[in-house]
């Protein structure tokens, strides 16, 4: 008798398991939500949620793992959860020894890239049940170069491109303009990406882009006196998504605004300024 309760729990404990991963993976959300009633009145609410948390969200892919959290959380905590957990990944590794742009660092719409090194550091945080999960979720890339990975996840030359507008744009600025225009916009650049720091973008961007002037213009655009300099980020705004080839990018000279959410979630795929765009979406998006 008791034998076969426990075997029948395990059969229950089994069809829900495939049935949750399959929902997940169809990002199928009413289906989910069915499954997670008939299933708590079947197994009970605790077991529901131990098997949930230990079992169905271990086995799912990344992507189906980040699709439930931001579901049942909504957009903005999921943003809070997601820079609260880099925040501890980046407290793990940098107390390890570990330096930030060389040994890891955050990519585009939360991925990190990380060293081989930095990997067995995480690994060694994780309780041992999660570890193959973990491992199976590291995707190896033979792309060394930040850019080229960058402009790969972007489907266009972004950095090519920005390149020649930049040039076009120095052309129309007085020397201490273009100097402040390339300053903010490759600290932005920078800031967003800090492995571009460790191929020396900053340098040889500000380079390509200025050799088309007159030397004595050169020197002094890159000799201007000023420590923090201050430019009009809409105009970069607009370059920046000139560059990724976006097509609505005139809005900006016509209303001096961005014309869509999904215009701020593009920047932030490239740029940041004091703040993350990525919080500035985040925040707005919770006002809807």
């Amino acid at each position: 008798m008791n034998i076969n309760l426990f075997k029948r729990r395990q059969d229950h404990a089994t069809t829900a398991k495939r049935q949750l991963i399959q929902a997940l993976r169809r990002r199928d959300t009413t289906a989910l939500q069915k499954l997670t009633m008939r299933w708590q009145n079947i197994i009970g609410e605790e077991k529901f949620t131990d098997l949930m948390v230990n079992e169905v969200l271990l086995e799912c892919d990344a992507e189906s793992h980040s699709w439930f959290f931001e579901s049942c959380l909504g957009q903005f905590r999921y943003q809070q959860m997601q820079q609260q957990a880099q925040s501890n990944v980046f407290n793990i590794l940098v107390n390890a020894g570990l330096a930030p742009g060389t040994d890891f660092s955050f990519g585009l719409d939360g991925e990190m890239i990380i060293s081989d090194r930095a990997q067995q550091v995480l690994l060694h945080h994780l309780p041992q049940e999660q570890r193959k999960f973990f491992a199976a979720q590291i995707q190896v890339s033979t792309v060394a170069d930040p850019i080229t990975a960058i402009e790969q996840q972007l489907g266009c030359p972004f950095y090519q491109n920005l390149t020649k507008i930049a040039a076009r744009q120095v052309q129309t600025l007085d020397n201490a303009q273009a100097s402040a225009y390339l300053g903010v916009l490759v600290a932005g650049l920078v800031k967003r990406h800090p492995a571009l720091q460790n191929v020396d973008f900053p340098t040889k961007f500000i380079l390509n882009t200025l050799q088309d002037l007159p030397q004595q213009r050169v020197t002094a655009i890159l000799d201007d006196p000023e420590t923090n300099p201050q430019f009009d980020e809409v105009l970069i705004f607009r370059d920046l998504l000139a560059a990724m080839e976006e097509r609505e990018c005139e809005y900006i000279e016509s209303e001096n605004k961005c014309n869509s959410l999904e215009q701020l979630k593009k920047l932030d795929l490239v740029w940041c300024g004091e703040y993350r765009l990525a919080e500035i979406v985040a925040s707005l998006e919770s006002w809807q």
